[in-house]
């Protein structure tokens, strides 16, 4: 009984061990087909600079722009223009009186050489303005003017006038005007020059003038000689003589109401090599104001300064 099971067991065991083998073949086999092709993912590719984004988060901003490897410096204006105050104060009805403006470092003059009309000056701390109504065809009626410096005896509270031209410095001003629509005049500059440090008296080396406005078709003394470039302008070049005193107009192109930090040492360089100006010579003052020759009310400086070297 025993040798019969025991003989049977052994083919029962060896049939369980293909039906194993076999089945583990057709599973392999329905596996790989299963599973297909294998396909290759190409890499994800980012352009040069481009910012990648984690899924799901809003895009990351642009990069800043470089800053420029230097700032633009911009230049300090060295004779910087008041705010316009009040419009009150003296008022000048005398030919040749003046009165000390903005704590007497200027002097406002009347300056009414040139006619027998009416004309009234009223000062103020940044200017003047000019009430009177001229007829005069012949030439200027009178200079209503700011003054810096000294002239005919009066100097301005800390001029650094009467000065040798070999040690002028960095002169500027600033001038801002309003002007009215008709007359005849000019808006002008008008800078003194004598062989001395002259203080009192009229002035012997040269007058130097600066017009930055020219209405009513008129010229200045002589004949014009040429033309400059001063200041970032175009000037006409006039020479002539007023009393046997030389005179050198530079008269603007392109007229204006203001100039802002006008290089006045420049002219007076040119001056030199145009042979008008000895470079031995003393500036003692600096002037700006106004000719009428026709009209002279609504002439008015609304602002001014100038410095030397800044101060």
């Amino acid at each position: 009984m025993g040798q019969s099971r025991g003989a049977s067991s052994a083919p029962l065991r060896g049939r369980h061990r293909r039906l194993v083998v076999a089945a583990a073949v057709v599973l392999l086999a329905l596996l790989t087909a299963c599973a297909g092709p294998q396909e290759t993912v190409p890499p994800i590719t980012v352009a040069p600079g481009e910012a990648q984004n984690v899924a799901g988060a809003a895009p990351l901003p642009a990069p800043l722009p470089a800053l420029p490897s230097a700032v633009p410096v911009v230049p300090k204006v060295l004779a910087p223009l008041s705010a316009i105050g009040s419009r009150n104060g003296p008022r000048i009805c005398e030919k040749f009186r003046s009165a000390p403006v903005a704590g007497g470092r200027f002097e406002v003059q009347n300056n009414a050489w040139g006619a027998e009309t009416p004309q009234c000056t009223t000062a103020f701390d940044t200017g003047f303005s000019v009430q009177a109504n001229h007829a005069k065809d012949s030439g200027p009626a009178a200079y209503p003017s700011i003054v810096w410096g000294c002239n005919h005896g009066t100097c301005t509270r800390g001029t650094p006038f009467p000065r040798p031209l070999s040690d002028l410095g960095d002169v500027r001003s600033s001038w801002a005007v309003s002007v009215p629509d008709r007359g005849r005049y000019n808006a002008a500059y008008d800078i003194w020059l004598d062989p001395t440090p002259r203080r009192d008296g009229d002035n012997t080396g040269a007058e130097l003038m600066i017009w930055t406005i020219r209405a009513g078709g008129i010229d200045p003394i002589g004949s014009k000689r040429g033309s400059v470039d001063l200041g970032g302008a175009d000037w006409d070049v006039w020479t002539g003589e007023n009393n046997g005193v030389p005179v050198i107009s530079y008269v603007r192109k392109q007229s204006v109401r203001q100039v802002i930090d006008l290089p006045i040492t420049d002219f007076v360089r040119d001056a030199q090599r145009q042979g008008v100006v000895q470079p031995s010579w003393y500036l003692t003052n600096l002037q700006a104001g106004f000719e009428p020759w026709v009209g002279g009310s609504g002439l008015s400086t609304d602002a001014f300064n100038a410095t030397r070297n800044g101060a």
